[in-house]
């Protein structure tokens, strides 16, 4: 059973079926395909090595999850008969190895993976967990009839013992078993509440709304906000079959573009999809075989502050999925400059100041582009030494064409299309790029090499569509100075109805949770602003009981921010937490336990927090490039969102206020 053989299974397969890729050997291949073609239920879905929440331990092979079935829990064993030298009434095996007979017993360990996901999901149930849970041993190498042949007819068959030709009645004969019982508790299927936890129990689910360090235990009073974003934060979240999907496919060849609107986790599928192609380089020894002993792969972002939260979810997917600490030396997480100031030190080329007088953006491309030229012509030992096996390119809304361009040429030579994964946002565009024409730079990315994701799952619906409105000018009074359709793919979302038009004010569909609407505020002046903020703060921290951490303060110009930081810390005595702001410690995540994070929109994009107030609103032009920058800030918030303004409201905030209304 090949790899393209499982592939065409999964493609014809009734049931849903999940991380197939990482069956990672023949054996277990011929075990999922039975699996799966018998499983012949849309209701039920199949996960292959699928990951508990709070589990460091090696996940099952093969769990069946099913309305009518229950839960089967099943361990692949590829061993053959002639490698068994004597089996035990437990169930044990004693198998010969090139050091000498070991024994095994595979039934503790599909036992204990078992009650991991019956004790996770119970976790996460207000009630009782009624859904039954059996778990089994496949040997897919060895028939029945052959085992009792060599051990005879009295020989001990636990009844969880599955056999090659048992594979395709297990799940039939699960399917039959669960009516029966079903039939006799008066149901015509187990309670939805009891699959919502087993969903809540699998996924790469640890990466999302991550926070740098773990939330204290607290209990904050009822209807608080505080309560709120506890019981949000506390709560298990699942990927979504998108983010699933994306998150499991191998890119062994080629180049791979992820375009996705706001908050559609468009990082957590990079951070997922990363740590697996890890691990599967592990298991097949990759990491330790000396053609592979210098692999490395690169994530490359624009922004500097985003660095340790990208690290942060890589580090925290492949711990979940393995329950071990990423190999050192092998993922490097960078910010573009210093990508390219890292590589100049290696002697690939010369280091391009950023605001060298003369110099554009492109110049320093291109010169970075001749430089790499001529090392990998005549200095191919040391381009060699620094070349990467794949490079992931989290925000790539913000990088030029000519920049992909330099990045594609940084992959192995031996590469025959470079493994260029890009991830980006049109409507995020705060440094007005151009989409690239990837055809002209080399990058085949049509069909299955292209994927938007089109649902937003941080923001609630009030948040995106006030957002939204005011990024398309749908009040704007010069239409002149508003995005094009073009640039958020917005022919798109109308022709797959995530957004609708009325009355040249768009409704989106493409966020389902609903919350409360945003808040617009006037001041007079700055320090009346000064003012409102530090009243506000208070009332969320100490009246709301919000965490600090929980809480954005974000402005346009770095400027105002600093006005307001050092306002905001002659504060501090009254209860204020320690201020953070994150463009002057660039190398801190942002959202530290018991530090309030103030920062630029720029600096912090990428990252996001429950509550988000956005002060100075009048610092924000009317084009095309600040309303993505708007867009970027108000979208940062996951369920509350305050806006503030000095002087008579005009432009985006006049904008803004009248979105309020129609949301």
């Amino acid at each position: 059973m090949t790899v393209d053989e499982l592939g065409r299974i999964v493609d014809a397969a009734r049931c849903r079926v999940f991380g197939w890729e990482d069956a990672g050997n023949e054996p277990h291949r011929q075990a999922l395909a039975e699996v799966i073609r018998s499983t012949k239920s849309e209701e039920a879905t199949i996960l292959c090595e699928p990951s508990l929440t709070r589990s460091t331990t090696r996940p099952p092979d093969i769990v069946l999850v099913c309305p009518h079935r229950g839960v089967a829990v099943i361990e692949v064993k590829g061993f053959g008969l002639d490698e068994i030298s004597s089996i035990d009434p437990g169930g044990g095996f004693v198998l010969h190895y090139a050091g000498g007979a070991r024994g095994r017993n595979p039934f503790h360990q599909v036992r204990n993976a078992m009650f991991d996901i019956k004790d996770a999901a119970q976790r996460v149930h207000e009630g009782q967990l009624t859904i039954p849970f059996r778990y089994f041993v496949a040997l897919p190498c060895i028939r029945r009839s052959a085992w009792m042949a060599k051990w005879g007819a009295s020989a001990p068959i636990p009844k969880e013992l599955i056999f090659q030709d048992d594979l395709s009645r297990l799940s039939p004969a699960l399917l039959h078993n669960g009516m029966k019982r079903l039939g006799s508790l008066g149901r015509e299927a187990w309670p939805a509440a009891d699959l919502a936890a087993l969903k809540c129990a699998f996924g790469d689910t640890s990466v999302l709304f991550p926070v740098p360090e773990e939330r204290a235990p607290r209990r904050a009073r009822e209807a608080t906000l505080g309560e709120m974003f506890d019981e949000a934060a506390e709560s298990y979240k699942v990927l979504s079959d998108e983010q699933q999907k994306l998150s499991a496919q191998f890119w062994e060849n080629g180049p791979r573009i992820v375009r996705g609107v706001a908050g559609s986790g468009k990082t957590i599928v990079l951070a997922n999809n990363l740590a697996r192609r890890v691990q599967r380089l592990e298991r097949g020894h990759a990491l330790f075989s000396e053609a592979s002993a210098g692999l490395k792969i690169l994530v490359v972002c624009f922004n500097r502050t985003l660095v340790p939260f990208v690290e942060k979810k890589i580090a925290t997917s492949y711990l979940q999925r393995t329950g071990a600490t990423l190999p050192n030396g092998v993922v490097h997480v960078m910010a573009f400059n210093r990508l390219m100031w890292h590589l100049a030190d290696k002697g690939v080329w010369r280091y391009q100041k950023v605001f060298e007088k003369g110099k554009n953006d492109r110049d320093r491309a291109a010169q970075y582009q001749a430089d790499l030229s001529y090392v990998k012509k005549n200095d191919t030992p040391t381009f060699d030494a620094h070349a990467y096996d794949a490079i992931y390119c989290d925000e790539g809304q913000d990088f030029l064409e000519e920049e992909f361009k330099l990045l594609s040429q940084l992959v192995r030579r031996d590469q025959s299309e470079p493994s260029l994964f890009v991830f980006y946002d049109d409507a995020q565009n705060l440094y007005g790029r151009t989409r690239p024409n990837w055809q002209s730079l080399g990058l085949n990315v049509v069909g299955q090499r292209s994927h938007i994701m089109t649902e937003c799952f941080r923001n609630t619906r009030q948040i995106v569509e006030v957002a939204f409105n005011v990024l398309y000018g749908s009040f704007a009074e010069n239409k002149s100075k508003i995005p094009t359709r073009a640039f958020g793919d917005v022919s798109s979302l109308l022709e797959k109805g995530l957004l609708t038009e009325r009355d040249g004010y768009k409704q989106v569909h493409f966020a389902r949770r609903e919350g409360s609407r945003p808040i617009a505020n006037v001041a007079p002046s700055e320090e009346a602003e000064n003012q409102y903020v530090l009243q506000r703060l208070r009332w969320l921290v100490k009246e709301q009981e919000v965490r600090p951490e929980d809480i954005l303060v974000l402005g346009f110009k770095k400027e105002r921010i600093e006005r307001l930081a050092a306002f905001l810390r002659g504060k501090t005595e009254n209860g204020l937490p320690e201020i953070h702001v994150a463009f002057k410690e660039k190398d801190d995540i942002l959202g530290q336990r018991h530090r309030l994070t103030l920062s630029t929109v720029a600096s912090a994009k990428g990252y996001d927090a429950y509550c988000v107030l956005l002060v100075s609103a009048q610092d924000f032009k009317v084009d095309v490039d600040s309303r993505a920058t708007f867009y970027v800030a108000c979208t940062r918030a996951i369920e509350h969102l305050e806006v503030s303004t000095c002087g008579q409201p005009s432009g985006l905030f006049a904008e803004f206020q009248q979105a309020i209304n129609r949301v």
